[in-house]
């Protein structure tokens, strides 16, 4: 069964910050990495965004957290790498 995907308000907005082409390829990566297997192409976060994932889309971050419980994923933040942690 597939995890469903719900986005923070704020994702919006960081992705009208990106091109439309690279928000393209950002949804793209979210729905096929995500959604069968959201821990096997990512990796967890540690500090002060422990119980975090983050899925690497080249030169971009997509920040979630798993709910295993509802099969859910909730992306919380999505931006460049140099900028997203901050």
């Amino acid at each position: 069964m597939a995890y469903k995907i719900l986005f923070n308000t704020a994702v919006l907005k960081d992705l009208k910050r990106i091109d439309v082409l690279q928000q393209k390829r950002i949804l793209a990566a979210i729905a096929k990495a995500l959604t069968a297997s959201p821990t096997k192409n990512s990796a967890p976060l540690k500090g002060k965004y422990k119980g975090f994932w983050k899925l690497y889309v080249i030169p971009y971050r997509v920040i979630y957290i798993i709910d295993e419980k509802n099969r859910t994923l909730f992306i919380e933040k999505i931006g460049h790498r140099k900028d997203v942690y901050r």
